[in-house]
């Protein structure tokens, strides 16, 4: 395996980057059909950016996310205003559950990426909840996990193989959806920079996903945030302008803040690796939505 770590010194200015789009070309495969392009800036702050793209069309490419928790529909324990939908879990930890082998209480999958999507409640005071109710829509395999209204902006993968990045999905659409979760705000649309809501304006931690226009390729971007000396985050349309550069033509800001990870698959290593920094600690939150994709054999 060639080595994925690359720095490029690009200068990012407040909503374009004055640089070339990226020649993926020339950008480290992690394995085939998923490269990973890592990049420093120092202005106009200093930000450590992880760019990753996945090649849609590869043989056997699915789409899986986080499922119903067995108590679904309950009253949460530790937070009863809220009913149970799912559970709280890290997402490297929800790709070595996918890749566990069914006899082990597993899934069997050949994960290959897996990310944190949705953003989640109750969020408060002690921070440990053990159960989630995610934000806005979220489906796996035709079931519903969550549908809160309005809902805003939905990452989507169809039965049909068709994904797309959506403001909202019609109710009759639901049974035909493989998985949809929900984010903060559209970002790109139609390849023009969006604004965002009050979420996007704070320079903070970030993931966010785009789609190429032909939709042949997924793009997945972190930002380290809130560490003096590392990284100090960005703003929904420099997340945005990042990933314009990438060759995304439409994107979605996900959960961001402590919750941003983005994760592979080292073959060689036989586990996951975790490509952003959450902390000098190496801590990583269980979050209450994941993305997984994976490769049917």
């Amino acid at each position: 395996m060639r080595k994925s770590w690359l720095f490029l010194p690009v200068l990012l200015c407040a909503f374009t980057l004055a640089a070339e789009k990226i020649d993926w070309e020339q950008v480290p495969e992690l394995r085939p059909g998923v490269r990973l392009l890592k990049l420093e800036r120092e202005e106009p702050r200093l930000m450590k950016i992880n760019l990753m793209r996945i090649d849609l069309k590869l043989p056997g490419l699915e789409f899986t996310g986080s499922a119903r928790d067995a108590d679904w529909g309950k009253p949460m324990p530790d937070y009863p205003q809220k009913p149970i939908r799912t559970k709280r879990i890290r997402t490297r930890d929800f790709m070595l559950n996918a890749r566990k082998p069914v006899n082990e209480g597993g899934l069997g999958l050949d994960m290959i990426v897996a990310a944190n999507s949705a953003p989640w409640l109750p969020w408060e005071k002690p921070f440990t909840h053990k159960y989630a109710h995610p934000a806005g829509l979220g489906i796996l395999n035709g079931e519903v996990i969550c549908d809160t209204r309005p809902h805003n902006a939905v990452f989507v993968v169809y039965e049909n193989g068709k994904v797309d990045i959506v403001s909202s999905v019609p109710e009759e659409d639901y049974r035909k959806i493989r998985v949809a979760a929900s984010g903060f705000a559209i970002i790109m649309r139609d390849g023009e920079i969006l604004p965002g809501g009050n979420y996007e304006k704070k320079k903070m931690p970030r993931i966010a996903y785009g789609l190429s226009k032909d939709r042949h390729y997924l793009y997945i971007i972190t930002i380290d945030g809130r560490q003096k000396k590392w990284s100090m985050g960005a703003t929904g349309p420099e997340t945005a302008a990042f990933l314009q550069d990438a060759g995304a033509y439409d994107a979605i800001n996900m959960d961001g803040g402590g919750s941003a990870t983005l994760c592979y698959w080292d073959e060689k290593k036989d586990e996951p690796v975790t490509v952003n920094r959450h902390d000098k600690s190496g801590y990583q939150r269980p979050v209450g939505s994941n993305l997984g994709i994976w490769l049917r054999h």
